[in-house]
């Protein structure tokens, strides 16, 4: 090595030296910029940490939103362009991320990713991480192709960061117990307690600048990233915590489990939720998203989507969840290991057929309607002959039978019709019958919509019941208003049932004689 080499490495040493030294001083609210720093690789380099050092000694209060590195970090990814798949950073969430009891995904935008790697003829591969500051940084430091975590489109991102269009918009609220407060009219009219929001959210820092402006008597308390916020929620139900701020989304979800939830006023306008690209790099994939976006918003094909998870939220009342959840542990324990049998025998999940059957009869074994339909799974006495029930006041009879029914149901649509539309339109079939479904969906058909999808369909189904419309109809008149709130409050039990029911895996070798619970 020669002197100047020499010089070189021991000037850049000593200059290394003093910007971990100066950096490593600078006040707490500098926190962000030495984390940016030290991420963004300025080694030696005389304008990167000096720049650094200058644009935190002019700020005043802690920058938000800044990038930190997970414990385990995942490796650096190349161009989409060389990869079979598309790595993806997210956070777990219902409407995000979430993982199902049998190991499957779900929630809102990670079928929105898969569909659109599958437009690309990709795989994913899910980066999942527990706080916006790791998302970001995964971003930043080429951990993924693109991020897609329930981000809010936010202008502190844009320095490395770009998003696409919204594929939906929330509002954030504060929520809190009707059982055990008060409704508070601002934040200033909170009554003794904890407010709760996720740690490193958009949220906290809008709570922590309130708090700043009242002279700290706002008590805020962050939990865990890791908490699924409807799981935040349940603590404010349970009155561990008196308030809590969440999403519209995550409140919606939350109070079709926990019906005592309020919302008490809007901390703020609606906010955008996309999905974040890095800067200066994978313009091509970022721009296919943008189209995927603009196209799916314009044809419908995002409604769809989105009616998956959020379109039977409301239906139900406070007194229908209320009563549920009171007979799950006083009834359903009567009935589960019918329940479960009829699961094996039809392939359909137990926590299904059990909300069916509370739809129809309150698991009633001795419901009977005006209309002659009779027994926990309201069979009318045709069907009950086609399917050889002796006794439609029975359980062990009307149970089965009635899950071999939804099966055939389900199996009589066309095979191009996808789930959950294929499930959902049985249903409808099995409220209003098969000859009325079909004619709803003819009448689709013709209004140019989609004959295979739930969303479609079921805005028709009303028309049945119109003079001017059945008239032409091959199964004629039907109360069509009916199905619709039948088939979205059998999801709205399925899903509660599915919160607090564990799902059923049936012994391999286990024969229809032998399942149970």
């Amino acid at each position: 090595m020669n002197r100047h080499d020499r010089s070189r490495r021991q000037g850049n040493a000593i200059i290394a030296q003093e910007r971990r030294r100066w950096l490593a001083g600078l006040p707490g609210q500098a926190l962000a910029w030495r984390v940016l720093a030290s991420e963004a690789g300025w080694l030696g380099t005389v304008p990167g940490w000096l720049g650094a050092a200058a644009l935190a000694a002019c700020n005043q209060t802690p920058l938000p939103g800044i990038r930190l590195r997970p414990a385990n970090a995942p490796p650096q990814v190349g161009p989409s362009d060389d990869s079979p798949e598309l790595v993806v950073a997210t956070r777990r969430g219902t409407a995000i991320y979430h993982v199902n009891p049998d190991g499957s995904l779900s929630g809102l935008e990670t079928d929105l990713v898969r569909h659109f790697a599958e437009e690309q003829k990709k795989n994913v591969r899910f980066v999942v991480l527990d706080s916006l500051a790791e998302v970001r940084w995964a971003l930043y430091s080429r951990r993924a192709h693109f991020a897609a975590a329930g981000l809010i489109d936010d202008p502190r991102w844009r320095s490395d960061a770009r998003f696409t269009g919204p594929y939906r918009r929330v509002t954030p609220q504060l929520v809190y117990s009707i059982r055990h407060h008060s409704k508070p009219d601002d934040l200033d009219s909170l009554e003794e307690g904890t407010l709760a929001v996720l740690a490193d959210s958009t949220h906290a820092e809008l709570l922590e600048r309130q708090r700043r402006r009242d002279g700290g008597r706002l008590r805020v308390q962050k939990v865990s990233n890791r908490l699924d916020p409807v799981d935040l929620l349940a603590k404010v139900d349970a009155g561990e915590i008196a308030y809590a701020v969440a999403d519209s989304d995550a409140v919606q979800l939350a109070q079709q489990y926990y019906p005592s939830l309020g919302v008490a006023f809007a901390l703020g306008q609606p906010q955008r939720l996309c999905w974040a690209f890095p800067l200066g790099r994978e313009d091509a994939l970022f721009h296919r998203a943008t189209s995927f976006f603009a196209r799916i918003s314009g044809n419908g094909e995002l409604t769809r989507w989105s009616e998956h998870y959020f379109g039977h939220l409301g239906i139900l009342g406070y007194q229908d969840v209320e009563g549920l959840l009171q007979r799950r542990l006083t009834l359903l324990p009567r009935f589960v290991s019918l329940f479960k049998r009829a699961q094996v025998i039809s392939g359909l999940d137990w926590r299904l057929l059990a909300a069916l059957s509370y739809q129809e009869s309150k698991w009633n074994p001795q419901a009977t309607s005006m209309t002659g339909v009779r027994g926990i799974m309201m069979l009318t006495a045709d069907t009950a002959d086609s399917l050889g029930v002796g006794n439609r006041l029975d359980p062990a009879e009307a149970i089965p039978a009635a899950a071999r029914y939804l099966s055939q149901l389900v199996d009589a649509l066309p095979a191009r019709i996808q789930q959950p539309d294929r499930l959902w339109l049985a249903l409808a079939a099995y409220n209003v019958g098969a000859g009325h479904l079909e004619d709803a969906r003819v009448l689709a058909q013709r209004q140019g919509l989609n004959p295979g999808s739930w969303m479609d369909v079921k805005h028709m189904l009303p028309s049945l019941s119109d003079p001017s419309v059945f008239g032409d109809l091959k199964a004629g008149y039907a109360r069509g208003g009916e199905p619709v709130n039948f088939v979205d409050s059998v999801r709205g039990y399925y899903d509660i049932l599915r919160r607090f029911e564990p799902e059923y895996q049936p012994p391999l070798a286990a024969g229809l004689g032998t399942a149970g619970p």
